[in-house]
Formats: structure tokens, C-alpha cells, sequence
């Protein structure tokens, strides 16, 4: 993300003027939000905050593509049901605690 220096805001700045920064925020803006010169927060519009959380998504389900590939690659066709294994293991899978 491009930050233009005219963006960044030092906290005591946006307390001081939260009304006037929400307006600049609905109109597009992003702002970052500076406590002794280190950026702690960012006022965004929600349509940023929503593209975040489909990249979220995308990337999760990317991930987990990408298990389920290297498995079927690497498989060699032998299935071993999760009841089967956990009793091998000793493991109980009704226990609940």
C-alpha cells in the first residue's frame, strides 16, 4: 500500500479531530495513526478492512489446495481410517477433555 506522508497523523491529532479524519476516511483516505513518531493504527474505510478479509480467504484455501496436492501427489493409496489409527494410538476420540 502506497502511504502518502500527508496520511500519517500523530494520535493526539485524530482524538482531537476523530469527526474531520472519519470524513476524509469515508471519502477514500487511509490514516495512519503515529504515538512518538511509530505507527500503532490505521483508520481505513470498511471496503479496505473487506479486501483484507477475501485475501484472508483466498489465502487459507490456497493453502489448504495446496496439502491436499502435495498429498495425492505423495500418496501411495493407502487410506487408514481415523478410528483405526486412533486406536492404534491409544487414543480416545470420544473423550472430551
Amino acid at each position: 500500500m502506497k502511504v502518502d506522508t500527508r496520511d500519517i497523523r500523530a494520535a493526539s491529532q485524530v482524538a482531537r479531530n476523530f469527526g474531520h479524519v472519519t470524513d476524509e476516511v469515508e471519502a477514500g483516505s487511509t490514516i495512519i495513526v503515529v504515538r512518538n513518531n511509530v505507527p500503532v493504527s490505521v483508520v481505513a474505510p470498511m471496503a479496505l478492512l473487506e479486501r483484507l478479509d477475501a485475501i484472508d480467504e483466498r489465502e487459507e484455501d490456497l493453502r489448504l489446495l495446496s496439502v491436499a496436492l502435495v498429498r495425492s501427489a505423495t500418496s501411495d493409496g493407502v487410506l487408514v481410517d481415523l478410528d483405526d489409527l486412533a486406536a492404534e494410538l491409544g487414543v480416545d476420540l470420544d473423550d472430551e477433555a
